[in-house]
């Protein structure tokens, strides 16, 4: 995983009031492709914690990977890669609302 390289930006969507990531994955100085993730609060998802200071909600959180454009064989690896930064970053589900699209050059 560590021949890939992945930029994040996130990005604040007020038409859906969601978190929205743009990814570029790179390998060397070559761009490999592109995706953008939106993140929602999910419905009933709220889970109490007890802290040593006060209790706090912790709203639990899903992905959608709407796009996912990547060039040649590299497509597994990239999707590891993301997948593994958006359980990271506490997604609790992760969905495609994509359709693998490959491209051949960029």
């Amino acid at each position: 995983m560590k021949s890939i390289s992945m930029k994040v930006n996130p990005l604040y969507s007020d038409v859906d009031l969601s978190i929205v990531f743009q990814f570029e994955f790179t390998k060397g100085d070559c761009k490999v492709g592109e995706a953008m993730v939106s993140t929602y609060s999910m419905d009933n998802g709220v889970t109490y914690r007890k802290s040593l200071l006060v209790p706090a909600a912790k709203v639990d959180k899903c992905a959608v990977i709407d796009q996912f454009d990547i060039i040649g064989d590299l497509e597994e690896l990239c999707m590891k890669k993301l997948q593994h930064f958006l359980k990271v970053i506490g997604m609790k589900e992760i969905h495609a609302g994509y359709e693998l699209n490959r491209k051949e050059s960029m």
